[in-house]
């Protein structure tokens, strides 16, 4: 008689496992023979290998767990130091006063390289501003160099990346090379629209996904600030 011993693969072994999922249960003993081939030098347990496993999903729980705590403290210092700022900002007796602290601010307590603010006017002529040493510049609302900025301007969020040369021109001027990346606060509409950049010499410290909350609460801050003495200038 010939040999009709069939020959299992290790498909027919997986598939036999697969359709009875409770094998171990009902033979535990079958465990104690099973070994895992772990490197050159030796082979452990299955025991041995799902502790491994179990080590390994521990771990990256564990680095899941402290970036969402470095992160939860990371957004708790930055909601202080807006808050900080807003408050310098309350408090500042006056326009030039308010722009000084700004700038001032971002540049040491946000790691800013530069801070450009562009204030708009659609009248004959621009509005008196006090003598500042900061990069303040005041264009006429149908500027041409503005046109560039017309999809950020009418969505009225603040954007964060990269811009195109003639953005930097624009606002940064003889710095605009060295900016690589850029948050763009649009303030509002008149009186005294404009637009608030913080530019950085690191072109990952602004980017399309990270989160604008701040820079959101932080541009309706000094927009609000900003329209006060836009007010107040009209009416005298």
């Amino acid at each position: 008689m010939g040999d009709d011993k069939a020959t299992l693969t290790n498909a027919d072994i997986e598939q036999y496992l697969q359709n009875h999922p409770d094998l171990f249960l009902q033979q535990p003993q079958l465990l104690e023979l099973l070994e895992l081939n772990a490197s050159p030098e030796g082979t452990i347990s299955l025991a041995q290998r799902q502790l491994q496993r179990l080590q390994e999903k521990n771990k990256q729980l564990n680095e899941q767990l402290h970036a969402l705590i470095d992160n939860a403290h990371s957004n708790n210092e930055l909601q202080q130091r807006v808050h900080a700022l807003c408050l310098r900002l309350l408090d500042a007796p006056d326009l030039k006063s308010v722009i000084d602290a700004l700038v001032k601010e971002l540049k040491h307590e946000f790691s800013a390289d530069d801070v450009a603010l562009r204030l708009f006017y659609s009248a004959d002529k621009p509005q008196e501003l006090p003598k500042l040493s900061v990069n303040v510049a005041q264009l006429h609302a149908d500027d041409k160099k503005l046109r560039s900025f017309d999809n950020l301007l009418s969505k009225q969020q603040p954007v964060c990346g990269r811009l195109t040369k003639a953005q930097k021109q624009m606002l940064f001027s003889g710095q605009a090379d060295q900016i690589q990346s850029v948050a763009c606060l649009p303030l509002g509409h008149e009186p005294c629209a404009g637009l608030l950049a913080i530019g950085s010499h690191d072109a990952n410290r602004f980017h399309a996904d990270m989160a604008t909350d701040y820079l959101s609460f932080l541009g309706e801050v000094f927009m609000r600030i900003l329209r006060q003495y836009c007010h107040s200038h009209h009416e005298q």
